[in-house]
């Protein structure tokens, strides 16, 4: 007789439901290293070879809305709280990000001597608000770092509750499928010429009026020195700034006046096939360029996937071209918002279900304009590229950080050793999470 006879029916199933419990938990993904532990890599691989700037300085800042032609404007002021005039950065912002974004890249450019200036619109800032409310009813709810719960592929999305309308009646919530649609509309809408003609006009104002601010000694906007610009942008702010340094669009774009600027960084290019010409649109890109972009780089508007985002650096004039080119390294990793694990990790799963897909491991692989390029690992099923962005997004992290502020102090310090660094060092110090080229 065993000896689990001796007890009730009833507590026998209670034991075997936490037993199988146990083992379910005993045979899941382990966690993510929590924030605390991911930062502490960050900080140790940013001292263990990667280019180290000459001082380190403490950043003070300015927040504040502006209004151009009756669009708001969000923008932000980061410089370094010594008195002095710094070499000005300005960065734009993606699609559903405000002028606070791109944190790690802009506080460790401030830290290193640089005022740093940010501005989006208010409504692309605000632009997938609603694509995201509606997607949190979706999406199982998870810790800060811990894995999502896997969904069927194969099953035809269920109905689903609906939520209450003004009127007081249940309405359907969309499915995947069709905010997949709207997310690429809106994506489509935003990155379309004549848009992007609007934030360059955006853009150019913009400058000016900081300028104004600066001959009037307002405090943080008088840090800027504007003898030495630089752009930068990710995704839709890179196309800006591609747009600015002389990519060539359908739409005739406005001159840009007195904002010259020496040089550009673009992190996650944005490379439209549908535009055409891909040849011929960059070969006005002469400045100085430092395109960075990964391997697992697919955008969630089915605009850009990974395999062209090098074209920009494969086609501009040769001279002072650099690409970083990550490993493993995703679309949003490259927005700049966490020190590595939950972002990089979460990176393909916020991807695809933004795009009506479901998350990692959920199903059959499947292409498609935006998706993954072939032979590379899929959005769909488990693979080697998931578990080390889930170990290693620091390293992309530091990546970024360590080769934009060599590029940096390269063309607008004339530093040697920044430039001895990026012909020298970077490669070895970047190891396997990644590698940088020139041209």
């Amino acid at each position: 007789m065993s000896v689990f006879s001796k007890f009730s029916p009833e507590f026998r199933l209670v034991l075997a439901t936490a037993l199988l419990t146990m083992l379910g938990a005993c045979s899941s993904r382990p966690s993510l290293p929590d924030m605390e532990d991911q930062t502490a890599k960050l900080d140790q691989m940013l001292r263990s070879g990667a280019y180290q700037p000459a001082g380190s300085f403490e950043l003070d800042s300015a927040h504040d809305l502006w209004v151009h032609d009756g669009v708001e404007l969000d923008v932000e002021m980061l410089a370094p709280k010594m008195p002095g005039r710094y070499p000005l950065v300005i960065y734009l912002p993606s699609i559903g990000e405000d002028a606070r974004a791109g944190k790690l890249w802009r506080e460790n450019w401030v830290k290193a001597g640089y005022a740093v200036f940010s501005l989006q619109p208010v409504e692309i800032a605000q632009a997938l608000k609603q694509l995201e409310a509606e997607r949190k009813f979706d999406l199982p709810d998870e810790d800060a770092f811990g894995p999502v719960e896997e969904l069927d592929a194969e099953s035809p999305p269920a109905r689903e509750p609906g939520g209450d309308s003004w009127f007081g009646e249940k309405r359907p919530r969309q499915s995947r499928s069709a905010r997949s649609s709207e997310l690429h509309y809106v994506g489509h809408q935003y990155f379309a010429p004549e848009r992007l003609k609007s934030r360059l006009g955006h853009l150019y104002w913009a400058y000016r009026q900081l300028k104004l601010r600066a001959e009037m000694h307002v405090p943080v906007f008088a840090a800027a020195d504007f003898s030495k610009v630089v752009l930068a942008g990710y995704d839709l702010g890179g196309q800006t700034v591609s747009a600015a340094a002389g990519e060539a669009f359908a739409a005739d774009m406005p001159d840009r006046g007195d904002l010259q600027p020496l040089a550009a960084i673009v992190l996650s290019p944005s490379v439209d096939l549908a535009e055409g010409q891909v040849r011929g649109r960059f070969q006005k890109l002469s400045l100085p360029m430092l395109s960075v972009t990964g391997s697992e780089d697919n955008d969630p508007y089915a605009i850009s996937s990974a395999p062209v985002r090098t074209a920009l650096w494969e086609y501009a004039p040769a001279g002072g071209k650099y690409l970083l080119l990550l490993q493993d390294g995703g679309h949003k990793v490259l927005a700049g918002s966490e020190p590595g694990g939950r972002f990089a990790a979460a990176d393909r799963r916020s991807d695809a279900a933004m795009a009506g897909e479901p998350p990692i491991g959920g199903g059959r692989r499947r292409g498609g304009a935006g998706g993954p390029p072939g032979g590379s690992s899929s959005w769909f099923g488990s693979s080697r590229s998931e578990e080390v962005r889930r170990e290693q997004g620091y390293k992309h992290v530091a990546a970024v950080i360590g080769t934009t502020t060599a590029f940096l102090d390269m063309i607008v310090k004339n530093d040697a050793f920044a430039q001895a660094w990026l012909q020298e060092k970077s490669n070895p110090w970047l190891g396997r999470s990644g590698s940088l080229k020139t041209r």
